[in-house]
């Protein structure tokens, strides 16, 4: 299906501000004590597998802007992990996965930004990086992962049906 530029900008930027919204308003609703799934990181992740390297790389800086202005994180945190997620997704996309492929990439994915984050985040913390791996890391892909599956399902569903 042909999209033009100016349709995949606006699809970019309306998926963007949902992702967003959603994890400001929604998540924190379905939050486990500190785990969480990372909706905005979900969003980065599609935008490089469906549009490429360049829009994967701005999306996942600029929505880890928003996303570190609206927590109590150091700014640039989320950036700088979702701007190397949007580039290797970007890059995944290259290779025209398979479904199955793809979600066994998406695990990938989000462990690799976990672990950024989360080494970024332990300079100016006292916690170590092994106890962050077990408690925040391999939870948080966990649960983001599941969230992913049953939204690319709905959406598979929605979009086979039509």
């Amino acid at each position: 299906m042909p999209h033009d530029r100016r349709s995949n900008i606006i699809y970019i930027v309306v998926l963007g501000l949902a992702s967003v919204l959603l994890q400001a308003f929604f998540i924190p609703i379905i939050e486990i004590g500190v785990w969480r799934p990372d909706i905005v990181l979900l969003a980065v992740i599609f935008i490089g597998y469906r549009y490429g390297v360049i829009p994967g790389i701005l999306s996942g800086f600029l929505l880890g802007i928003i996303q570190d202005s609206m927590s109590p994180m150091p700014l640039g945190i989320s950036s700088m992990a979702n701007s190397i997620i949007g580039f290797i997704s970007g890059q995944i996309s290259q290779f025209k996965l398979a479904y199955n492929a793809r979600v066994l990439a998406s695990i990938i994915l989000i462990l690799i930004q976990g672990c950024i984050f989360y080494l970024l985040y332990q300079i100016q913390s006292e916690a170590t990086f092994g106890y962050l791996l077990l408690t925040r890391i391999f939870p948080n892909t966990i649960y983001t992962f599941i969230i992913g599956l049953l939204i690319s399902f709905f959406v598979r569903t929605k979009t086979e049906n039509i």
